[in-house]
């Protein structure tokens, strides 16, 4: 049995996207259309299976998966239906995780006595915790990290929370055999993966960016939260960013806006200036339109499947050499190609 028990935490759009995702991959197993890597290590799409799910809100938690993931105010695209999936939704701790501004409309909160997670986690042989958690959630993540170092399971951390780039808990995960992995997750082919493609061009042929600006415009719970709490999200992408423009006069800049539109889909507008030959200038304007729940759980198969394979055959000290071509914050930033070579080299070594 190659079964991956997976533990989500946060049944929103993104958990929606994900859960939908591996059901349609898993009805169509030779399917490769959409895939990065339909296999890694010994494992398919088909092999992640879904035990357990952490929420706070009334309309989610004491359900199954399959219904939770179509509660409101979950929006996204539908990949497939129907998903079949027996985990419950389980109360976990509220913590910093919900916002007043949120409180009643984008989450009604459970009156539901509050789980004990590393139990759960046990009883239902977890192997992998994925937090997707709001932005801003830092108390929340911290404590889902401990219940899953309690419970002996890798950790994704999908939140710009800083945790993975931490040597503590890095070390802490390390020490257990177990495999971390973050910080916050890169979409499939998002707003910042184009922007760094294109920075990077210009450096490859000389130009100086004097400009780059980048906007993000959704109209999810996600964006949202982010009308109050941006400042982590804003300066994990400028992270990203920055590496590749460090030597120049600019610093990028990010910014979010919530259209007030129910949606999945949202829109960036990118805009780069610069200098080249004789200081003349040249600029660029890129737009890209996504459903960027399914954009992000594109990378979060990998990222599942990458960490049991890791944990398999000892080498979670290993996660330093993939977070860079699955995070936006990574312990080490690497240039795309240099991440995307590394992650085909922990793939390509034996368990």
């Amino acid at each position: 049995m190659n079964n991956i028990n997976v533990a989500v935490v946060g049944v929103g759009s993104f958990t929606k996207a994900l859960v939908e995702g591996v059901a349609f991959y898993s009805k169509n197993p030779d399917e490769e259309r959409g895939l990065m890597h339909p296999v890694i290590g010994r494992y398919r799409i088909k092999d992640i299976r879904f035990v357990a799910a952490f929420d706070v809100d009334s309309r989610k938690v004491g359900k199954k998966l399959n219904d939770a993931i179509y509660a409101e105010p979950n929006v996204t695209k539908k990949i497939t239906d129907p998903v079949e999936s027996e985990a419950l939704v389980y109360r976990g701790p509220t913590l910093d995780g919900v916002i007043d501004q949120m409180r009643g409309t984008f989450v009604k909160e459970s009156d539901a006595p509050i789980e004990d997670i590393a139990k759960i986690l046990k009883e239902t042989s977890t192997d992998v915790v994925v937090n997707l958690l709001p932005t801003g959630s830092e108390q929340a993540t911290f404590a889902y990290a401990e219940a899953a170092l309690k419970a002996g399971c890798s950790f994704i951390n999908c939140t710009p929370s800083t945790l993975a780039t931490n040597p503590e808990w890095k070390q802490r995960f390390e020490n257990n055999g177990l495999c971390l992995l973050g910080d916050d997750i890169k979409s499939q082919l998002g707003a910042t993966m184009l922007n760094r493609a294109l920075l990077s061009l210009l450096k490859m042929r000389g130009i100086t960016v004097t400009k780059s600006e980048q906007e993000n415009r959704g109209g999810n719970s996600d964006h949202f939260n982010l009308l109050y709490r941006a400042h982590a999200k804003e300066e994990s992408k400028r992270e990203a960013l920055s590496q590749i423009i460090e030597n120049d006069p600019v610093k990028p800049t990010v910014t979010f806006t919530y259209t007030g539109e129910p949606s999945g889909h949202k829109q960036v507008s990118i805009k780069i200036e610069g200098e080249l030959f004789g200081r003349i200038p040249i600029s660029i304007n890129a737009f890209i339109g996504d459903e960027i729940s399914i954009n992000g759980a594109g990378i979060a198969v990998d990222a599942i499947r990458v960490a049991k394979f890791l944990a398999d055959g000892g080498r979670a000290q290993k996660a330093n050499h993939v977070c860079a071509f699955l995070m936006k914050s990574p312990p080490q930033q690497m240039s795309d190609i240099a991440a995307s070579e590394s992650f085909e080299r922990a793939l390509a070594e034996k368990e």
